[in-house]
């Protein structure tokens, strides 16, 4: 099987528009945010995640020809055939774990740690996109 060019264009326009979402939210100081902006950032994280969980395993199954276990072992495969640089692979391994702990430990969840931590953008993630765009020819 090959890759859904499709596919792979639907969740990249999913997760850009989380990203927007978060950084819209996200141009407020941390004190000015609400408790609903803090659970809208919270659930843009999550689809972020998702979408590029999902993203990562089409991609490593049907272009690779691997068969990850699970998305932050296909995240590994697709660093170890070069689609993703270290850096990337470590930073996109954090927020998939990130996702892990908002839905499944949401209590222990810090929401300045993570306002904090998305000011300082998603390179690694757009850099991994621009790298799919050039690939698989997406605009």
């Amino acid at each position: 099987m090959s890759v859904s060019r499709e596919f792979v264009k639907n969740l990249i326009r999913d997760i850009e528009y989380a990203v927007r979402e978060v950084n819209r939210i996200a141009s407020k100081s941390y004190d000015e945010l609400s408790d609903e902006d803090k659970m809208a950032i919270r659930y843009e994280l999550i689809v972020i995640a998702e979408a590029l969980m999902a993203l990562v395993m089409h991609i490593v199954r049907r272009g690779l020809n691997e068969r990850p276990k699970t998305p932050i072992n296909a995240l590994m495969m697709a660093r170890d055939r070069g689609l993703l640089t270290m850096n990337e692979y470590e930073d996109l391994t954090k927020l998939v774990r990130l996702r892990n702990l908002l839905v499944h430990r949401y209590w222990v969840i810090d929401d300045y740690l993570i306002y904090r931590s998305i000011k300082s953008d998603f390179k690694s993630l757009a850099s991994f996109i621009d790298r799919l765009r050039s690939r698989y020819g997406i605009r």
